[in-house]
């Protein structure tokens, strides 16, 4: 065979090779995991599993909440305030299952909400259904309208969402002593409000760097909000780009570090 040939042969069979690992794969991967988000979503009214409404989207779909364990403190979990971050929602489903089954584990009282964002997440979408970035559009000091990109969009006003206006409810109904909201994809314990110390007992745990700043600005984010305006710990859990599995693997312990921590204040 000619050496030109070989060389093209090669090419191409490398092209193939990067298409296919780098967009067929990958492409695969977030639609396998969108129709198993889709279907456990669905599953929630039917469940074996306790799960109340605690509210519901502005497309009408319902955001769930479980309440287990018992103690003197009470923890909020929130997964999925974007809809496109869909590991947290199922790592929040499954450490539901988890302390269902075996309450002992909760030295607390936890409320678990899979989802805030149900919209965006049937949808696969980051913005809610009015295109609002929720974690951009809590009544916060530093809230804006102006934003940079279209995923960031805040709202018309701060707290315009209905899935904000529960959030904030949920906090003055339940009163928690420490938040974790779960996002992707950044591998670090983000902590806002009284919560470094919390944040590095649970980085012992999923090894993730802890850090009080993303790195870029996040105006009428949650964290801002409940932390530091209103000195709850809140700890923004950013997983890695990795599977549920894996992130299960990675901060279950973290997570119970989290529920059953000594509160800070």
């Amino acid at each position: 065979m000619h050496a030109n040939f070989k060389g093209f042969y090669a090419l191409i069979v490398l092209i193939v090779f990067a298409s296919f690992y780098f967009v067929i794969l990958p492409y695969f991967q977030k639609w396998q995991l969108q129709s198993k988000t889709i279907r456990e979503y669905d599953q929630l009214k039917e469940s074996n599993l306790p799960w109340k409404i605690l509210g519901y989207s502005e497309k009408d779909n319902p955001i769930y909440g479980l309440e287990v364990g018992a103690g003197q403190d009470t923890v909020i979990i929130f997964g999925a305030f974007h809809g496109d971050e869909q590991v947290g929602f199922h790592l929040v489903l499954q450490l539901a299952d988890t302390l269902y089954q075996n309450p002992s584990l909760a030295r607390s009282f936890v409320l678990l909400v899979p989802v805030v964002n149900p919209d965006g997440l049937l949808a696969g979408t980051r913005t809610n259904a009015n295109g609002v970035d929720l974690n951009r559009n809590f009544p916060t000091e530093d809230w804006s309208p102006v934003y940079t990109k279209k995923k960031y969009f805040p709202g018309i006003e701060a707290a315009s969402e209905k899935e904000t206006q529960l959030v904030i409810e949920l906090i003055d109904r339940y009163r928690p002593d420490r938040i974790v909201s779960i996002h992707a994809d950044l591998r670090m314990n983000n902590y806002n409000g009284p919560a470094k110390t919390l944040a590095e007992a649970m980085a012992q745990y999923n090894g993730y760097p802890v850090k009080g700043d993303v790195g870029y600005p996040t105006p009428g984010s949650f964290g801002t909000f409940a932390g530091n305006e209103m000195q709850i710990p809140v700890i923004t859990l950013e997983l890695p780009s990795v599977g549920i599995e894996e992130a299960w693997q990675q901060n279950f312990k973290a997570l119970l570090t989290a529920i059953n921590f000594t509160s800070q204040r």
